[in-house]
């Protein structure tokens, strides 16, 4: 039996290699799928920005990431540094409560006004709002399958997407390999584009924008894998919007969750999104990258 949430997706998108299925260690249905059917705040519509292909199986960018991520996203025996490790666990804090946190910092260290700080969270709460709506239209439009399914065609159960044990890619310049698992347990949705990587790019040019600059130079708070769970406790320093985005690429590509091509994207659709929203919405003032 098809998940409830995506059968009229699925008929479009046949089952075969490349196609998401439900990933363990739950086997949890698919998360949230009518958030890419909700209205956008400011978009025109959910479809406005539209992602590419995810990297085709045949082609060597394919071989590459795949064996990427199988060397660096493992749970067990990865070639991580512990730095690594800590920054893909860093990111697997609660997002919306990290980035409002940090409109709470630039509101007392800049002594912002009532309206100044309201506009900032505004920003913050309807720009991220609207890239996760879109991002989430996008995956399962697209359907990509998560790493764990892919470089383990045994990870899958009778969850009616496909046969048991799974597809591999039929792609003989790569290797599947029974038993691997993410370092962080993979969320329940599709791949592909990755929706952290759209919201954190989205939030790396609002912070540009209200604050006039490439070159932020912000604290954010992150998950402290030595603290309780749910914490804010890390703390990591970014000085420019750049070095945000291309931190978060590496990021869920160390947890084991994103080829990085598909944070990539994601990237590209954040700031698509947040670009539009804040010329539209938020009256953007932004120069040429430049100009910094």
């Amino acid at each position: 039996m098809t998940p409830i949430g995506v059968t009229s997706t699925f008929e479009t998108k046949p089952p075969g290699p490349g196609v998401w299925r439900l990933t363990p260690p739950l086997f949890a249905a698919p998360q949230t799928p009518w958030v890419g059917s909700v209205r956008p705040f400011i978009l025109k519509n959910i479809k406005q920005f539209q992602p590419r292909q995810p990297v085709p199986l045949t082609s060597e960018r394919w071989v590459d990431q795949f064996n990427e991520i199988k060397l660096y996203g493992r749970d067990r025996g990865s070639v991580r540094t512990p730095e690594q490790t800590a920054i893909a666990l860093f990111w697997t804090a609660n997002a919306n409560r990290a980035y409002n946190r940090v409109a709470r910092d630039i509101a007392s260290a800049r002594g912002l006004s009532i309206l100044e700080t309201a506009r900032l969270a505004a920003m913050i709460n309807v720009v991220g709002a609207d890239a996760q709506i879109s991002v989430m239209h996008w995956k399962y439009h697209f359907l990509f399958w998560r790493p764990v399914t892919a470089i383990d065609p045994s990870a899958v159960v009778d969850d009616g997407f496909g046969p048991v044990p799974g597809f591999d890619d039929g792609n003989q310049a790569t290797f599947e390999e029974a038993g691997w698992r993410p370092l962080v347990t993979t969320p329940n949705h599709p791949e592909y584009p990755a929706a952290h990587g759209s919201l954190t790019s989205a939030m790396a040019e609002v912070f540009s924008e209200f604050l006039e600059t490439e070159h932020i130079n912000l604290d954010i708070h992150g998950f402290d894998a030595n603290g309780l769970a749910g914490n804010l406790n890390a703390v990591r320093h970014f000085d420019t919007a750049e070095q945000l985005r291309s931190e978060i690429i590496d990021a869920r590509l160390w947890a084991g969750l994103h080829y990085r091509s598909s944070t990539e994207a994601g990237v590209r659709l954040g700031q698509k999104v947040a670009h539009y929203d804040l010329e539209q919405a938020f009256r953007a003032k932004r120069r040429s990258r430049d100009d910094d």
